[in-house]
């Protein structure tokens, strides 16, 4: 009996040793771990990934905006440091930090850093945080009657990202609000992928020997005619890749692995009904293009070629294809990039990151930032149109307009707003025609009795001139209410001088020009009024197809006097005149479209609007309807309590006004 009593106390004692130990190890493994952090810079140094670096950085309490500056040093793309990191600090104070940190350091990025954004799920982000922040910061009692707009906890990082990018580039609003549009409305069916989204590898890298996704250039079998549909399931390169160094002795691929040319050899199919009738199916649903050549070098030489190995052109912006990046292992991309372009048939179309090196641009079709998958990053590409409706397109512009002063608190809404508010009613303008500017050339003035400075404003673009936009301008300017000063970009030339109309001499872009410019006016006595149009869409338009609009605005009205429907077509890299039917014979002759509404002596704007795919459509109106019936000085957020349980109003409460105080509640 004694014996026993002994040996369970020496039994219990031993269980606490045993216990101690283990809490002493907790420690100990603690503080060795926290001993041992130095930097992101040394984690990056050692191996790690940028994902990481961040939790090791996040594990040691370093500050979220702090992070996203040390991977950018260190040659993290800025895309991927500020999606990085907002994922892993997760709270809603930390995306704002992250995302504000992102745009400071590359502003002109600021659209890629929002749709970064906006594709994440999880960022704490639901209407409590906006409704608080609001409340808090503006110290303003919030009316009933105000407009109330219902977040879903799938666009609540993406009105996060737009109002923290605004207070650092509210000129690029109209931007980044597209980007949003777009990365919430992506293509919708796989036509090929390299990787497992959702899954990081163990190596840091797809593959084993030599057929891997790191520090390496990559090309398809010969034999693989369709893409890999799948990006979920498991990803191995080398069934249907081969090491670009491997010594073959395949004629053709040899000539495959020079960047640019491609060719295949698939088997024949039987000849019975069956078979051909699935193959077709497949080719349609697959849309017949893959990626034939994956170049992961070192920096910035990362490129994709692709491969229309079928007997008809595609239009990839037609076709709506997209390039998705899917950073280390995450389940939502970082970067989806448009393409844009015609790939003829059994030919080649390759798409490169701008700072890649020479060897690789000279051959490049479409030159892109944010191509940056580095080994554990998955690449899917997409087709086809999503007619889902945008979830977000009436929380991403209210987050724009609530914070388009910033931080400063009035009480009446500023000149600020009121200008910017405009801008965005015109450019989602809800009419029976979905549009959206392109390019603009002047300014519309929009008729407010308040605002006596229109008076000085309200002149031509320019008097007994003729202008011609600068060989280097790369992308339209889309904020048509903006300010226009000529010396930006155009030279002013005498009246009639259209010996150059229908010449457009470009400079290289650092990045693929996107859009349809207006590169020539021309004022015109006599009826020699004239625009000259440049088509830097690297494909053809045909403007019977595709419709384009110019806008022409006299005086400061809101509404254009004349609009001219675009018709006919413009190669790649073409010019397209149109003129006044009355114009001098010289003119007319180097004209493609005539037109007796083109008169210019008294024009304040011209805008050139296009038609938006049908897949936006849903999105514009919504914004649009919104706009019309929403007061623009504040706009409250709610959500659902169905979608926030925990910390919104309770169910049996008006949602407005719950135990977590709502609309109605005091801000003090």
């Amino acid at each position: 009996m004694g014996a026993s009593k002994c040996d369970a106390k020496w039994e219990n004692r031993f269980k606490f040793m045993k216990l101690l130990i283990v809490i002493l190890g907790i420690f100990g493994a603690h503080y060795a771990s926290s001993s041992e952090y130095i930097s992101v810079k040394a984690d990056l140094d050692n191996g790690l990934l940028p994902v990481e670096a961040a939790k090791n950085a996040h594990n040691n309490k370093e500050q979220s905006q702090d992070v996203v500056q040390q991977l950018v040093d260190n040659n993290v793309d800025v895309i991927k440091a500020v999606q990085t990191v907002a994922n892993e600090w997760s709270s809603c104070e930390d995306t704002y930090s992250s995302v504000r940190k992102g745009v400071q350091i590359a502003p002109d990025r600021a659209d890629e850093v929002v749709a970064a954004i906006a594709t994440m799920r999880g960022c704490s982000c639901n209407a409590q945080s906006f409704w608080a922040r609001s409340r808090l910061e503006n110290r303003l009692r919030p009316r009933v009657h105000r407009a109330l707009v219902e977040i879903s906890s799938s666009c609540s990082c993406a009105s996060a990202g737009i109002e923290a990018a605004i207070e650092i580039v509210p000129n690029k609003a109209e931007d980044m609000i597209d980007a949003v549009l777009r990365a919430k409305n992506r293509a919708d069916t796989t036509a090929d992928s390299i990787g497992q989204i959702g899954k990081l590898p163990e190596n840091k890298y797809w593959g084993e020997n030599q057929v891997i996704t790191k520090d390496n250039n990559l090309v398809r079998s010969v034999s693989t005619c369709k893409g890999d549909h799948n990006e979920l399931d498991e990803f191995d390169p080398a069934v249907s890749w081969l090491n670009s160094n491997e010594n073959e002795s395949s004629d053709v691929f040899n000539y495959n692995k020079v960047l640019g040319q491609h060719k295949l050899i698939c088997d024949e199919e039987q000849n019975d009904e069956a078979n051909k009738e699935k193959q077709n199916e497949t080719e349609e649903e697959n849309n017949k293009l893959i990626i034939s050549q994956y170049i992961e070098g070192q920096g910035n030489n990362q490129a994709l070629e692709l491969y229309n190995g079928t007997d008809k052109p595609i239009d990839l912006l037609s076709d709506n294809y997209q390039i998705e990046v899917y950073f280390h292992g995450y389940d939502f991309p970082g970067e989806i990039i448009q393409l844009k372009g015609l790939v003829e048939p059994n030919s080649t179309y390759i798409v490169a990151d701008a700072n890649a090196a020479a060897d690789i641009l000279s051959v490049t079709n479409q030159k892109v930032n944010g191509l940056i998958f580095k080994g554990a990053d998955a690449v899917v590409l997409k087709s086809g149109l999503n007619s889902k409706p945008c979830q977000c397109a009436v929380a991403t512009v209210a987050a724009a307009i609530n914070n388009i002063d910033g931080k400063e608190t009035e009480k009446e809404i500023s000149e600020t707003k009121k200008d910017f508010i405009q801008r965005i009613e015109q450019h989602y303008k809800n009419t029976n025609t979905q549009t959206t500017v392109v390019d603009s050339i002047g300014r519309i003035l929009v008729n407010d009795e308040e605002n006596e400075t229109n008076q000085d404003l309200d002149h031509p673009i320019v008097v007994d001139k003729t202008l011609r936009r600068f060989d280097n301008t790369c992308s339209g300017d889309r904020i048509e209410m903006d300010e226009f000063i000529v010396d930006k970009q155009w030279t002013a030339y005498p009246v009639d001088d259209i010996q150059d109309s229908g010449n457009f001499s470009k400079q290289d872009c650092f990045t693929t020009r996107k859009d349809l410019l207006i590169t020539e006016y021309v004022e015109g006595t006599d009826n020699n009024a004239s625009i000259e149009l440049f088509n830097g869409t690297a494909r053809p338009i045909n403007f019977d197809e595709e419709k384009y609009i110019l806008e022409i605005y006299n005086d400061d009205d809101a509404n254009p006097e004349q609009e001219i429907y675009l018709t006919g077509k413009v190669d790649a890299n073409g010019v397209f005149v149109i003129s006044n039917d009355e114009a001098a014979q010289e003119l007319k002759q180097k004209s493609n479209q005539l037109s007796g509404s083109l008169l210019l002596q008294n024009t304040r704007a011209v805008v050139l609007k296009k038609v938006v795919l049908p897949a936006y459509q849903s999105c514009y109106a919504d914004i649009a309807q919104w706009l019309t019936k929403s007061p623009k000085n504040g706009i409250t957020y709610t959500l659902s309590p169905i979608l926030d349980p925990g910390g919104g109003p309770q169910t049996d409460d008006d949602p407005r006004d719950g135990d977590d105080g709502g609309e109605l509640a005091s801000p003090n």
